[in-house]
């Protein structure tokens, strides 16, 4: 009985040494992955910041957005989701056009067997959009006759809206020229080869850098008047990204309204651009992210809820002090978009402000060790009379998202062309992106809008083209 006890025993210590031995090693690859873990994360901040735009973050998981985690969150997502359509969503299908003709189609003979074929058992219909061919240019002769008024002796010399008032080409090259560089995204030698090819023209790149150039001079004043616009808008949509000009870094900001939006591209990043072309008087609602430029401005700020919500996320990744600071952020913004869903009166709204402020002041008066939680901390409490301003007001946005999106075609088109030339390249590239994102929002034909801003023939000059550059 003694020999088999102590047989057992022996097994069950050499089985112990054994599940050491395999846990020590399962230790020390722990250890390494952690490791590992840290660096990946540490290359991923760097590439993806807090203040990276959600469209830029993608799904890992690559799961639906209707996965359990996150509608236990409210459907706050944090990723790019998924493409295509959602679970539960009516499929989308193209509208059928009502034919312009019709051509019957028939058969004399048996394809298998060559005998003749009686009358039709049917028809088996399909209808097939096509678009003509390319037309070759039409070259027209204005002959534009001059006159001198008896009276003051003022001369005259009679204007075509099909006619520029410079150079050789007419409205439709300029308008395609215009749409082929800022929305289809061609080098303008690649516009040129386009005209040659499909229509014989005979056209450079310097032909469609100069077209462009008249399309936007001709579109100037539709500029200022939506800056205009923009100025008298209750809330306005405000970011700003790097661009270089000539080299040189310079910034191309976006102010964006429900149905405007408006670039400009300046020097500086500071508070003065914003002054600049919303005003001294402006006050609305500026929608912005946590940078210093807004509040020297404005006192009247939104600041945007998904930029520290990433910023919370990422601390809490690798500080648990912070890890409570997240989720209670993240519950008070899901808790707030509901509540709001339920359309509260303005008596509501007033006293839901209140008590969301007693939660943030709360949140920020948390004992927490010097760094980065207690600079999560402090970026929270600065923006306190910034956070809220969403629960009181209907037309205010919590996030910024819509100046973000608003920037995407410059940030595309900046990584192709690298840099602007001039100050004339820059007055061309922030006139031709405001009026085709503004001509976007507001549903209208781009193509139509450009021939109908440059029929109108109120080119300015060139030496009037070039604004003054804002320093900074």
């Amino acid at each position: 009985m003694n020999e088999a006890l102590r047989e057992n025993h022996e097994a069950l210590r050499e089985e112990n040494e054994a599940l050491h031995e395999e846990n020590e090693e399962l230790r020390e690859a722990n250890q390494e992955l952690r490791h590992e873990n840290k660096q990946l994360k540490a290359k991923l901040r760097w590439h993806e910041g807090p203040h990276t735009p959600p469209s830029k973050e993608q799904s890992s998981s690559g799961e639906s957005s209707s996965s359990d985690d996150e509608d236990d969150d409210g459907g706050a997502r944090t990723d790019g989701g998924t493409p295509g359509r959602k679970p539960g969503h009516d499929p989308a299908f193209r509208n059928a056009p009502d034919p312009d003709r019709e051509v019957e189609v028939t058969c004399g003979c048996c394809p298998e067997c060559g005998e003749d074929l009686d009358e039709s058992e049917g028809v088996s219909p399909r209808l097939v959009e096509e678009i003509p061919d390319p037309q070759p240019p039409e070259a027209t002769q204005y002959n534009r006759h001059y006159y001198e008024c008896d009276a003051c002796g003022a001369e005259t010399v009679a204007s075509h809206p099909d006619c520029p008032d410079e150079g050789q080409f007419g409205v439709n090259v300029i308008a395609q020229a215009t749409l082929s560089k800022y929305e289809h995204r061609l080098p303008h030698r690649k516009t040129a080869d386009r005209f040659e090819q499909l229509h014989g023209l005979e056209f450079s790149g310097a032909s469609a850098w100069r077209a462009t150039e008249r399309a936007a001079r001709a579109g100037r004043c539709e500029y200022e008047h939506i800056r205009t616009q923009i100025q008298h808008a209750d809330v306005v949509h405000v970011d700003e990204t790097g661009h270089k000009l000539d080299g040189e870094q310079t910034w191309i900001w976006t102010f964006r309204t429900d149905q405007h939006t408006l670039y400009a591209v300046r020097e500086s990043r500071g508070s003065d651009v914003p002054e600049e072309v919303l005003g001294e008087d402006f006050d609305g609602t500026i929608v912005c992210d946590g940078w210093t430029a807004y509040p020297a401005f404005s006192r009247n700020l939104q600041r945007c809820w998904a930029h520290i919500l990433r910023e919370a996320e990422d601390v809490a990744e690798d500080h648990d002090q912070a890890e409570p600071i997240y989720r209670t952020l993240k519950q008070m913004y899901v808790g707030l978009q509901s509540w709001l869903e339920t359309d509260p009166s303005e008596r509501q709204r007033t006293r839901m402000h209140e008590s969301a402020r007693k939660g943030l002041e709360e949140l920020v008066n948390r004992s927490v060790s010097d760094g980065p939680v207690a600079t999560l901390l402090g970026k929270i409490e600065r923006g306190l009379d910034h956070w809220l301003p969403f629960v009181g007001e209907p037309a205010v946005s919590p996030t910024n998202n819509a100046a973000e999106n608003a920037l995407r075609e410059p940030v595309i088109l900046r990584k192709l062309i690298g840099t602007l030339r001039n100050e004339r390249g820059m007055f061309v590239h922030e006139t031709a992106l405001t009026l085709l994102a503004t001509w976007s929002q507001q549903g209208r034909n781009p193509y139509e809008e450009l021939q109908r801003v440059v029929r109108n023939n109120e080119m300015i000059s060139p030496d009037q083209a070039v604004p003054e550059v804002a320093s900074g």
